[in-house]
């Protein structure tokens, strides 16, 4: 083999590598977050029972 494919090969193996350890250290960190159970807990209102009058709501703009 000559040396540029050596080289394109070496290369693929070292960027392939770098995606993989970026792919599970996004994953543990991840499964460490919802391990932690840290998140926020979100009230959910169905439309048509709520009490408060829209004007209390907090407008989400896009």
């Amino acid at each position: 083999m000559t040396y540029k494919i050596k080289s394109l090969i070496y290369f693929s193996c070292f960027v392939l590598a770098s995606l993989i350890y970026y792919v599970v250290d996004q994953h543990d960190q991840f499964q460490e977050q919802m391990a932690n159970k840290s998140y926020v807990e979100a009230n959910f209102h169905d439309a048509n029972s709520l009490e408060q009058p829209k004007e209390d709501q907090e407008e989400v703009q896009p």
